[in-house]
């Protein structure tokens, strides 16, 4: 993935300038759910769970004794809807009571290589503001969204297994003969099966509704399928690892991915089908309450496949919290940020700060990456007044900005 350019704009987190985010990191909803050969998905209440191939509505209760009877559980989620995680924690909690001591949670939001993070995580060896920096330079999505459900592994001694390629990796197929500088593909890259023609046509979708940002010449589509398809093999492979392993090989894991990881089953559920053939299902929340802003334009394809063996309907829910905003755009640097544009009328334009500037502190903290900068944005309220230490054409100079929240005109 492309990781030159970051915005604070939205929410004070990272847009990342690829269309690989989408179902990965983006805060968007994901596909407009086909219907279920027996009951229309869109009719169905707030909180009901409608099982796809029969169409015959459970309880949760149903759902979680049918669940506790697999290997995998992939759940998907919006990565911004407070509700799909909430019921990710439902699930993985009901697994748990009935299962305790034999479970493990695999997350998309975690790179392989970040492993040893998680493990501290898990041991209890880190701080929870060290880990939330942490994973902010991983994934850049609030990390309140999945906070009780990692903080329920922690104080259980769950296992959390990082299952992505890592965002530079993604951005191409692997090269076995290419140096890795950045250390994040796998030491052999997954075995890749290209032959899946629905999760092509899936994929050729999202493509497709996203081309006003994206490069739609003729030859452009496949290198964004390819990157798809690899970060798809790669979590399945890691899947698949670790529950051959020693450590993994008497536990059940629950799966937390985008939707468009899960659903239909050919991202992630079928590709670890193909290399360790046990019993799993799927299930997907559905929220058809979405805000206009954060629906995708989308025009999903018509395949003979089960959306999923489960949706669960619940209104949409975001973060209650106000997040500060800072209202800059900036790229990694030698040291500190650069601010690559300030907008006008923004807290960051009336304390001073100009397009070029190198930021290297915020109140006082260092800032070394744009991730930084983000985190420390993150654990400050609108209204609160900070300074700035920032490089200027070799002069160091500090300016105070009073930051604002994203809904300020």
């Amino acid at each position: 993935m492309n990781m030159g350019a970051f915005s604070v704009f939205r929410y004070g987190f990272p847009v990342l300038a690829t269309v690989l985010l989408l179902g990965c990191a983006a805060p968007r909803e994901q596909f407009i759910f086909q219907e279920s050969p027996y009951h229309p998905v869109d009719q169905i209440e707030p909180e009901s769970i409608l099982h796809i191939p029969t169409g015959i509505q459970v309880s949760a209760e149903e759902l979680f004794d049918l669940l506790a009877e697999k290997r995998i559980v992939y759940v998907g989620e919006s990565h911004n809807n407070l509700a799909h995680h909430r019921i990710q924690l439902q699930i993985f909690k009901a697994m748990h009571s009935r299962m305790p001591g034999r479970m493990a949670l695999g997350i998309e939001m975690f790179a392989r290589p970040a492993q040893p993070i998680l493990d501290r995580w898990v041991s209890g060896e880190i701080e929870s503001l060290d880990f939330e920096r942490e994973w902010m330079r991983q994934w850049g999505t609030d990390y309140d969204y999945y906070r009780e459900i990692l903080e329920f592994a922690r104080d259980r001694n769950i296992p959390v297994v990082a299952l992505n390629t890592g965002h530079q990796a993604a951005a191409s197929a692997p090269d076995k003969d290419s140096p890795d500088p950045s250390g994040v593909l796998r030491e052999t890259p997954p075995e890749m099966d290209a032959t899946d023609p629905y999760h092509r046509q899936s994929m050729r979708a999202v493509f497709d509704g996203h081309t006003p940002t994206h490069s739609s010449g003729p030859d452009a589509f496949e290198p964004f399928y390819q990157a798809m398809l690899l970060w798809d093999e790669t979590m399945a492979a890691n899947i698949t690892h670790y529950l051959n392993s020693p450590e993994g090989q008497n536990r059940h894991m629950m799966v937390m991915a985008g939707g468009f990881h899960v659903h239909y089953g050919f991202g992630i559920p079928r590709r670890v089908f193909r290399r360790l053939p046990v019993s799993y299902s799927t299930v997907l929340p559905f929220s058809d309450d979405v805000p206009e802003h954060l629906r995708m334009d989308v025009q999903p394809p018509d395949l003979p496949l089960y959306i999923a063996d489960f949706v669960w309907k619940t209104p949409f829910e975001d973060l209650a919290k106000e997040r500060a905003w800072l209202g800059i755009q900036m790229e990694p640097s030698g040291q500190g940020v650069t601010v690559t544009s300030v907008r006008p009328g923004m807290p960051a334009a009336r304390g001073g700060l100009q397009e070029g500037d190198v930021i290297l502190a915020f109140d006082g903290a260092p800032v070394g990456d744009p991730f930084d900068l983000i985190f420390l944005i993150g654990q400050k309220k609108p209204g609160d007044a900070v300074m700035v230490k920032f490089m200027r054409a070799g002069n160091s100079l500090e300016a105070e900005v009073r930051l604002e929240s994203r809904e300020h005109p």
